[in-house]
């Protein structure tokens, strides 16, 4: 009895050392470039360096051939996605193969997340899965559904064919409005926030299902800026099987101030670490922008 005594007190132990190791672990992310037109060069790279720079973090980059590669460089091309608990995509070029393509759709539905930023959801046009994954993308008027938020705060979906189409005015700083204050990757931000002078996207289109859309943008019709006077979504989410799909449309790149933008790293964070664990522990820093001001970080 007393051996068994010991051995039951040694698997508590170890179980405890386990369960310590698995919280204290870096949540691995996957970022994968190499084809944009937006320049990729700066951006991914830049991603990882916000994400390593946070100790709940260890990024790897695993970037596409670029465009134009031989087969060959193709084929050699293992992205793993299954060794990874959350997957950036700041990728927007040519059609994945077929395998990778299975391997992402399957990663995703057996409850891996992903996250889109900005030009990442105008790629892939004609994946159904991928666009299923998204809801909202970067399409024509006449390829699918658009959403927006009125001023009363209710979401209107505008049809195939009809409302608004897709694009974007001039960049410009833009007051961003969160939808959805009880999301963990929203939780405690100001209602209003300012973000850093960026490509705001509007009209975006697709199957627009089950779409959850956490914050909105302001699209300001007035000369020189050219939107379309709704509240677009900038930050959304869907669920795909049992994994889940995070948009953040924000992040021009151009100049990486947009990405320097205070709010664009706390969503980076949060968002990873909800696609991955469920929950975010990342604070909101006191120098998150406001209502008033925007924050960049150097």
């Amino acid at each position: 009895m007393k051996s068994l005594g010991l051995a039951l007190a040694g698997w508590i132990v170890a179980s405890a050392f386990a369960a310590a190791d698995a919280a204290e672990r870096p949540i691995k992310v996957l970022i994968i470039g190499g084809q944009n037109n937006h320049d990729w060069k700066k951006s991914t790279p830049f991603l990882k360096q916000l994400l390593d720079k946070s100790d709940h973090f260890a990024a790897t980059i695993q970037n596409a051939p670029p465009q134009g590669a031989p087969k060959a460089d193709w084929d050699a091309w293992e992205p793993n996605f299954r060794q990874f608990d959350c997957v950036v995509l700041d990728y927007n070029g040519q059609m994945w193969p077929e395998r990778v393509k299975k391997d992402f759709v399957e990663y995703v539905r057996n409850g891996g997340g992903v996250l889109v930023i900005h030009a990442a959801n105008n790629s892939f046009g004609g994946w159904k899965e991928y666009e299923q994954m998204l809801g909202l993308l970067w399409r024509g008027r006449d390829y699918g559904a658009s959403l927006y938020v009125d001023d009363e705060g209710k979401v209107v979906r505008e049809e195939k064919g009809q409302g608004r189409g897709m694009g974007h005015g001039g960049q410009y700083d833009w007051k961003m409005t969160v939808r959805d204050p009880e999301h963990p990757i929203t939780r405690g931000m100001p209602i209003h926030w300012m973000h850093k002078h960026d490509e705001l996207y509007h009209g975006q289109r697709g199957p627009a299902e089950n779409v959850n859309i956490l914050i909105t943008a302001y699209s300001d019709p007035a000369p020189g800026r050219g939107g379309t006077g709704k509240n677009e979504p900038m930050v959304f989410w869907v669920p795909y099987g049992k994994g889940k799909v995070v948009s953040n449309l924000m992040g021009h790149v151009g100049s990486l101030d947009p990405m320097k933008c205070v709010g664009f790293k706390v969503v980076l964070y949060r968002a990873c670490e909800w696609l991955a664990t469920g929950k975010c522990t990342t604070p909101i820093p006191a120098n998150f922008p406001t209502a008033e001001k925007i924050s960049i970080e150097p």
